[in-house]
């Protein structure tokens, strides 16, 4: 019949899968990996709120918008690696286990935060260390590759059965955000307790030593958490068996290489977003207009905080709604979002306040839901590989490049392009999803 699915003959459990059944996640399941999402957030953003900072010793120059260009052109190359580590971990992951993968990602973060830690800046080894950063950087786009995917493929399949969204919004809107409220929350203390010129100097490389200890704690935390490997399909999925081969993983992606599409613009889309208000306008706050950074900072928290709180109301109005609702309601709150960002044009810490806390509101709607829809597109055989790949390759090319392009942007006296830029992107991941909904492509909540 036309339009309809095609019947499968379920396929009977082999050895290859771990669990015999659906597991429902306990309080020290969802701590574990929650808590790894949130250490991921943590050691990824600390960076870009620490690109002003950092920028000086490992990028001199007598011009301060040269200098975090560079620090912003790091920040990408580690976005660079991201679907480098999709494409290896994540049919690693969807063949033989995701639990191993996820505790190798959290791992390499970690040790790459505490290293950036204590890296030698360029007046002590020269460039050395500017490509010591960049290694490091990379190293952590490779691990946070995977960990995106896999960390989601686990959730959906510990969800309580009926509420995908509201579990999802816990582990991918509060758990993210404290993650990121943690960067920021550390930054400001730090800030608030040191001299601007201590902060300068030295005490910008305290918010990733932080991190590097925090990975220890995430590791032991993440032992609770089960093999989500299961031999019986929760959702409606024509493909129930654990690929044997990477090659057949690849087949299968490429089975579903539309909804791949949907979920790279649906995950770019709220990146651009989330790395506009997180890293691009705080920088500009701290590194152009000379802010006072005790209260950049302060107000950056004050915002995650609020996403934080409300990221399980929004994805239990997901399961009432539908999903596919409340994504296009969510996702169409970004282009007045987008333009926004046109009223910090100048150095004011009220506008600064006023544009990150009602901006901010409409970015932290969408990332309360774009993991639970990027994971709704992907069949789970297949659905490590999928959120990975699509996520590491949406974040690379729309969030990666954002702070640089806002920065660049204002600089060359071109704002006015950029909230055009991020709505169309927004619009076209709306498109797309519902081109992709219309052809049976999503597999949770519909």
């Amino acid at each position: 019949m036309s339009g309809s699915r095609p019947m499968q003959t379920m396929a009977q459990p082999s050895i290859d899968f771990i669990q015999p059944e659906k597991q429902v996640a306990t309080r020290s399941m969802t701590i574990g990996l929650g808590g790894g999402v949130a250490l991921e957030w943590y050691d990824w953003q600390v960076y870009g709120f620490m690109a002003a900072f950092l920028s000086p010793h490992f990028f001199p120059s007598n011009d301060p918008v040269v200098s975090l260009l560079g620090a912003f052109a790091v920040f990408g190359a580690g976005f660079i690696a991201r679907p480098l580590g999709a494409a290896l971990l994540g049919p690693i992951a969807d063949r033989i286990s995701h639990k191993r993968v996820m505790m190798i990602a959290v791992t390499v973060m970690a040790l790459s935060s505490f290293l950036i830690a204590i890296l030698p800046a360029h007046k002590d080894i020269g460039t050395l260390a500017t490509a010591a950063l960049v290694i490091l950087r990379l190293m952590q786009g490779l691990a946070t590759g995977a960990e995106a995917g896999v960390a989601n493929a686990i959730a959906i399949e510990l969800a309580p059965p009926g509420e995908e969204g509201r579990y999802l919004g816990l582990i991918n809107g509060t758990f993210i955000m404290l993650g990121s409220i943690g960067a920021s929350l550390v930054a400001f203390l730090v800030s608030a307790a040191v001299a601007p010129e201590v902060m300068r100097e030295w005490a910008w490389r305290v918010p990733f030593a932080v991190g590097g200890l925090l990975g220890v704690l995430i590791f032991f935390l993440r032992q609770a958490i089960p093999e989500t490997l299961i031999a019986r399909a929760m959702h409606h999925d024509e493909m129930s068996r654990v690929q044997k081969t990477t090659g057949g993983v690849w087949k299968a992606l490429w089975n579903v290489r539309l909804s791949l599409l949907a979920v790279i613009l649906v995950i770019g889309s709220v990146q651009l977003a989330n790395y506009t208000y997180n890293v691009g306008l705080p920088n500009i706050a701290n590194g152009v207009f000379k802010e006072n950074s005790t209260w950049v900072y302060g107000i950056l928290t004050l915002m995650g905080f609020c996403w934080m709180v409300f990221s399980p109301a929004i994805g239990a109005f997901a399961d009432k709604i539908k999903p596919s609702r409340a994504f296009i309601l969510m996702r169409l709150l970004l282009i007045p979002a987008f333009f926004l960002t046109l009223l910090y044009s100048h150095q004011s810490l009220l506008t600064y306040a006023m544009v990150m806390l009602v901006g901010g509101a409409m970015v932290g709607c969408n990332m309360a839901l774009y993991n639970f829809i990027a994971t709704t597109l992907m069949p789970r055989t297949v659905r490590t590989t999928g959120v990975a790949l699509g996520y590491a390759i949406g974040v690379t090319i729309f969030g990666g490049t954002t702070p640089y392009l806002l920065v660049w942007l204002q600089r060359e006296d071109m704002a006015w392009m950029f909230p055009i830029y991020g709505s169309l992107v927004a619009l076209l991941s709306v498109v797309v999803y519902q081109i992709a909904k219309k052809r049976g492509c999503i597999y949770v909540g519909e």
